[in-house]
């Protein structure tokens, strides 16, 4: 896939078609997926001080939703509202409204817009929820105001808001995949064959995670990574196969300092689950299962033995 190749003003336009990016009646519909990182390790230390990661990112069903509506704004050229969470700043901190100030005044859109955002995905739970409302904010606007941008243009602006946003615009296209390699720190895509398809159990255990605090705890980088184990597993097709070659350089940091982590993976794979490992810097565990109905079983017994965890059922796509 060329991502420098499409164009939101084309007729091949992925804005104009796909069920992720919906117009109706004046507004502007976008859904903003969660993400897990079924590889993940950590290369280098860059002289910026970014550290070179490799990572195998894929797009599951859980997703916010956010609408967007030119004008009726009052005060602020950038109105935002959101229903589902009561702890989201609406002001300039949130990364919404930082791409869509980004993006309007790169653009010179003086037009007030109002954006509601439907919040389904926990937040700091390394799930993505941040960079996929952000991602879906600059694929709306450049929707609702008909811009000339490429997706590499969007991606180009998207990086500079976050490292996981570019990969959050990808999961976006109408055509993708949902999985990818992210080298880099983490803006470099190559998209991968579709995942087969599966049943995803999230345990989120509800802690704060210090991305930060995770990353200055890394120690012995060898400049060596295993990502080709993964991918010669993941080619395979066979989710058996991938989920014994799931990876996560934080697991161990993170799960020093959270035991809960490593608790919750032991404990859904006891309970059936192909296979389960820790998204991002933490805390979000993921695990695999054959069907809903399982999955359903498995959540219903270990929410008992782990009262403060939300446990949520979702699928890859």
């Amino acid at each position: 896939m060329r991502l420098s190749s499409l164009s939101v003003n084309s007729n091949k336009s992925y804005f104009s078609t796909s069920p992720q990016c919906i117009p109706a009646g004046g507004f502007v519909e976008v859904g903003a997926f969660s993400k897990i990182n079924l590889f993940l390790e950590v290369v280098s230390r860059r002289p910026d001080g970014y550290h070179e990661l490799v990572m195998v990112m894929q797009r599951l069903q859980l997703c916010d939703k956010l609408h967007f509506c030119k004008g009726g704004g009052e005060g602020s050229q950038v109105k935002l509202e959101i229903t589902g969470c009561t702890n989201l700043s609406t002001g300039d901190n949130n990364l919404i409204v930082k791409a869509a100030k980004l993006i309007m005044k790169e653009y010179n859109i003086t037009q007030p817009v109002q954006i509601k955002l439907d919040k389904q995905i926990p937040i700091g739970a390394g799930l993505g929820g941040g960079s996929s409302d952000c991602a879906a904010t600059l694929i709306g606007l450049a929707k609702i105001f008909e811009l000339d941008i490429t997706i590499t243009q969007l991606m180009e602006m998207g990086k500079l808001l976050g490292a996981d946003v570019p990969f959050c615009i990808f999961a976006n296209l109408q055509e993708s995949s949902g999985t990818a390699i992210a080298k880099g720190i983490g803006e470099v895509l190559t998209p991968l064959e579709p995942h087969p398809g599966c049943c995803v159990v999230l345990a989120c255990p509800g802690v704060h995670v210090s991305t930060k605090e995770i990353f200055n705890r890394i120690t012995n980088l060898s400049n060596i990574c295993q990502v080709d184990d993964f991918i010669a597993a993941y080619n395979t097709g066979d989710t058996l196969a991938i989920t014994k070659k799931l990876y996560n350089r934080f697991t161990k940091i993170t799960s020093g300092l959270h035991p809960q982590i490593t608790e919750l993976i032991a404990d859904l794979q006891n309970e059936g689950a192909y296979g389960a490992s820790m998204t991002g810097t933490g805390a979000t565990v993921f695990a695999y299962f054959t069907n809903e109905n399982e999955a359903r079983v498995a959540c219903d017994i270990l929410q008992k033995q782990h009262e403060t965890v939300k446990f949520f059922i979702t699928k890859v796509i």
